[in-house]
């Protein structure tokens, strides 16, 4: 196992049912949404996993490093499960597919308070109150519990976050690691409308990559 370097897991194999369409070929500049997240990521890891679910064909021939549910219709942790199992570092750095306005410095930033963590099997932004469970960073420690809950039918993800021992880290602290623009890189888009305001945003989306 690989105590240095990072991967990164784009959990892109939901069902995108209240978008209506795969919000992670949604168009943004020029771009889809998984590629804006990808040349975000990319330089933080080493190797990129695209948790990809059904969607494996079309990532694949996007020349994506892709991996399937192993307990298919379980949600976003059957995806996080796939992706740790075929990862080979300790801390790996985990992502939505929709959210496209994460930057470069969410995932350094993340990477530092991870360094310094390092007794947590997990660490997730909380802003304004609202933990975001799928952006942060998780240590390959929490796969033997996450598949037992996936077993289990157990899929209430703050339910195993409290479990596992995650650290909680506020906008305040995020910004001292160097993240900027917080709330705005947290944005992530369900529907129609959360996708028009995004393409609508002034979000300079390349110009922290």
């Amino acid at each position: 196992m690989n105590t240095r370097e990072w991967t990164g897991i784009i959990l892109a194999g939901g069902l995108s049912s209240r978008m209506g369409t795969n919000k992670a070929m949604l168009e943004l500049n020029g771009s889809v949404v998984l590629q804006h997240v990808t040349k975000a990521m990319r330089p933080a890891v080493s190797r990129i996993i695209v948790a990809a679910g059904p969607n494996v064909t079309t990532y694949g021939a996007m020349g994506y490093d892709c991996v399937q549910d192993h307990y298919p219709g379980k949600g976003p942790l059957a995806g996080l499960h796939a992706a740790l199992e075929a990862s080979d570092t300790d801390w790996n750095l985990v992502c939505a597919c929709d959210m496209p306005l994460l930057q470069t410095s969410f995932f350094d930033g993340i990477k530092k308070l991870a360094e310094s963590h390092d007794s947590y099997s997990a660490i997730v932004p909380r802003v304004d109150g609202h933990v975001h469970p799928l952006a942060g960073a998780y240590h390959i420690r929490v796969l033997p519990d996450l598949e037992q809950r996936l077993i289990q039918d157990h899929l209430r993800v703050m339910r195993w976050l409290e479990e596992i021992g995650c650290c909680y880290v506020e906008a305040e602290e995020l910004e001292r690691a160097g993240v900027h623009q917080v709330a705005m890189q947290m944005s992530n888009m369900n529907t129609p409308e959360e996708y028009e305001r995004i393409r609508n945003q002034d979000s300079g989306l390349d110009s922290d990559l």
